[in-house]
């Protein structure tokens, strides 16, 4: 698969970001025209995904990032780290296959929710050495004055897919960065425990159990900052 350009679109989830050392990524030849694209307003784009990729049965999402503890302050010039890692559950392995593309086209578009003026040019390809089938999509440009990146990596493992994201007001190379955490995850299995949530708002069991350990290598030096069940088909509420 060629890369392509294409429109972005804005929709939810916050900025993200993970510096790791990962094994290179193998991704099919580049081809841009290098036309810059902007994100529609967030008012014009869809409210929710899960009720229009078919067979969802349920999506999670995890954040972390390096934002220094409460009182500490940041060095200057620091550019943040975030890192976000999804899991959506489906009802069988073709769904999921289906929904490869629609839920990379989407997270891409959501990383750019909080940004004003966005111009960016995507890279989309094919990445022959991650689960079942992966997709990923690199973007450079600007926001308003600021120089963004952004990266998207989805991989199938069977009936789920798994999908990290990273961003950064910086031009930097953030392939291998998402490449680790969704390495962590497809060698990782759901809990066999029940699904429970402590008085800190942190989700154990079931797919949780898919997201990195804190002290597992690609986390490096980000934090776990919040958890949130974006949609369950029992009681269909999304909340993206």
């Amino acid at each position: 698969m060629r890369w392509t350009n294409h429109p972005g679109r804005t929709l939810m989830i916050a900025p993200l970001l993970a510096m790791l050392v990962a094994a290179p990524l193998v991704v099919a030849a580049a081809q841009t025209d290098g036309t810059p694209v902007a994100g529609i307003p967030s008012e014009e784009a869809p409210q929710s995904i899960w009720q229009t990729l078919d067979g969802v049965e349920g999506a999670i999402v995890r954040t972390w990032s390096d934002v220094p503890p409460p009182g500490t302050p940041s060095p200057e010039g620091l550019d943040l780290q975030f890192v976000t890692g999804l899991v959506v559950q489906f009802d069988d392995e073709a769904s999921a296959g289906e929904s490869l593309d629609g839920l990379r086209d989407w997270m891409i578009a959501s990383l750019q929710v909080n940004l004003v003026d966005v111009e960016l040019t995507q890279q989309i390809g094919a990445v022959s050495n991650l689960g079942d089938d992966a997709t990923a999509v690199n973007a450079t440009g600007t926001t308003g004055e600021n120089l963004l990146t952004i990266t998207v990596i989805v991989a199938q493992d069977g009936d789920r897919l798994l999908a990290v994201g990273g961003s950064i007001m910086a031009e930097e190379e953030l392939l291998p960065v998402v490449q680790g955490i969704v390495t962590v995850m497809l060698d990782r299995e759901p809990g066999e425990d029940a699904v429970e949530v402590d008085d800190m708002g942190r989700f154990t069991g079931g797919n949780w159990s898919i997201f990195p350990e804190q002290e597992d290598a690609p986390l490096d030096n980000l934090q776990r900052q919040g958890d949130l069940p974006l949609y369950d088909s029992a009681t269909p509420t999304p909340v993206g």
